[in-house]
């Protein structure tokens, strides 16, 4: 099959839809599939970026949207001038991953070129509304939430032959975002060997910490994401201020976002940023070895529609401890694999007894990495595969 994937996110920008899109190229293309992505990027990241010369990819002009907080994200004026672009390709399957610019594209082509459409809702979008219009948001929410969904997610939705969740909690809002008709629940995948413990030597940690000034007998908490305000990392940096042992631990914040200055001078409000790292932006490539420097990964989101994070730090042999939310009831159990808080009192209790319970965190780590062995990027690849097939035959009915 030549399949085309639709989306307003790829590098060189990281986040969890990319990272999916990434592990279902890779399955793709080892299972005998031509695969290319289409999406919009400034051309001055397009040359530079060493990530995208990994893929078929093809870039749709487009304008920077005015919005402060979608500041990565494009737009395409007339995008019927570019259906000749898409034809050329022959595409047997088109597959959404965004709701925007992409969809956009994609549902035209889908339409004027008789491809049949499949579809993966990725994100949950309540939280992200403030980047479009804070004052909207504020209030007139509920209003303005069911005119984006409809537009969007159920537009997107009309125009697909099946539909992809990654979750049963997704699955059970699917109707709130007007998405209906063939829905299948299908966790995105990733490369688990690529986070494995024993790529990286005791040495290569140890000169991440040095270099991260990390000293080698103090605990560390680790947050591996995305900086901005619906991953809730204010929680992380409150909870950990209000530690009674936080002189014998580090908070090490990974990742970029649109609240990464936010946060440091919260930090230095709190008077803890001498105890807490952030390293901004990081290559996908050399994330693995930060999973290796943390004692415990934390998480306050309740955003997430898998957490790819989450999975990534058990295939990393990293115990979780995160917010109790339905998103992940499939990928974390109590105290096996992790651990659960609800809110942010529960979190410093957890992360204070966790500090004085070595034993408890050794138990939890040694059924980490076995529990996400069904998150692999071959199984992912070939569910799809699966969907594939069957939407073709649908659309041909």
């Amino acid at each position: 099959m030549k399949v085309g994937i639709f989306t307003d996110q790829f590098y060189p920008y990281i986040s969890g839809v990319v990272t999916s899109i990434t592990m279902l190229y890779e399955g793709l293309t080892e299972l005998g599939h031509e695969v290319f992505v289409f999406s919009s990027i400034e051309e001055a990241m397009v040359a530079s970026c060493e990530e995208l010369k990994n893929f078929n990819f093809i870039n749709i002009p487009g304008k920077p949207w005015p919005f402060k907080g979608l500041k990565d994200y494009r737009y395409t004026r007339h995008p019927k001038r570019y259906l000749k672009t898409i034809a050329s390709y022959n595409l047997d399957i088109i597959h959404i991953h965004t709701e925007y610019n992409a969809a956009k594209l994609a549902k035209l082509a889908g339409r004027k070129l008789n491809i049949p459409i499949v579809y993966t809702l990725h994100t949950l979008y309540e939280d992200y509304m403030k980047y479009l219009s804070p004052f909207f948001d504020k209030h007139f929410h509920n209003i303005m939430f069911k005119v984006l969904a409809k537009a969007f997610m159920g537009s997107a939705s009309k125009a697909s032959v099946v539909k992809i969740v990654p979750t049963k909690k997704v699955l059970r809002l699917a109707s709130k975002y007007y998405i209906k008709g063939d829905i299948r629940v299908i966790p995105t995948g990733i490369d688990l060997t690529h986070f494995y413990a024993e790529n990286f030597s005791k040495e290569e940690i140890i000169s991440l910490k040095n270099k991260l000034g990390i000293n080698q007998e103090r605990f560390v908490f680790g947050y591996i994401g995305r900086t901005s305000p619906e991953k809730d990392i204010k929680t992380l940096l409150n909870a950990f201020a209000n530690l009674q042992y936080k002189n014998n631990a580090v908070l090490l914040i990974v990742g970029g976002g649109p609240q990464l200055e936010e946060l440091k001078q919260i930090a230095k409000d709190m008077q803890i940023n001498d105890k807490v790292i952030f390293t901004g932006f990081i290559e996908s490539e050399k994330i693995p070895l930060y999973y290796q420097v943390c004692d415990i990964f934390l998480n306050a989101s309740k955003s997430e529609t898998q957490g790819l994070t989450y999975i990534e730090s058990l295939a990393s042999s990293l115990p979780l401890l995160v917010q109790k939310d339905d998103c992940i009831e499939d990928v974390i159990e109590d105290y096996y694999n992790g651990i659960y808080f609800d809110g942010e009192q529960d979190l410093i209790l957890k992360m204070e007894q966790i500090q004085k319970a070595p034993t408890t965190l050794n138990n939890i780590k040694a059924n980490t990495r076995i529990s996400c062995e069904k998150y692999s990027k071959e199984h992912y690849a070939a569910s799809i595969e699966t969907v594939y097939r069957v939407a073709i035959e649908k659309y041909k009915e």
